[in-house]
């Protein structure tokens, strides 16, 4: 995994698509097919010329991010703003190693908890 594997919205795309075939920072992005206007964040990030919302002073902002279903998304900026990059990156591979899983078939994952709080103490739980 690397910081390209990190879409504009904190979310993992390698994950998903380990061959990286899939992300918003590839010609096969997501966001791109989601919707004929494109991704929020990625056509916001890139208009702004920044790495990822979380180098956004705005960030979180209301712009699809405040949606009860967010709550990931949200958190993961937040440790990326706190933490950096490859913290929030060690964290995951880690966490995978260990059998935390980002999502099963389908969306829902370890990751998808009830606030923003407790996928926090998740990523960086310390053994």
């Amino acid at each position: 995994m690397n910081e390209n594997s990190i879409a504009y919205c904190g979310l993992v795309c390698s994950f998903c698509f380990p061959d990286g075939k899939c992300s918003c920072k590839s010609e096969n992005s997501c966001g791109k097919r989601l919707s004929p206007q494109g991704c929020y964040q990625y056509n916001c990030c890139t208009a702004k010329g920044i790495k990822g919302c979380w180098e956004c002073s705005d960030s979180p902002c209301d712009k699809d991010m405040l949606a009860p279903d967010k709550i990931k998304m949200r958190a993961f900026i937040q440790c990326i703003k706190e933490d950096g990059i490859q913290k929030f990156i060690s964290y995951l591979e880690r966490n995978e190693k260990d059998g935390i899983v980002y999502h099963r078939s389908g969306v829902m994952g370890d990751y998808d908890l009830l606030n923003e709080k407790e996928v926090l103490s998740l990523l960086r739980r310390i053994k």
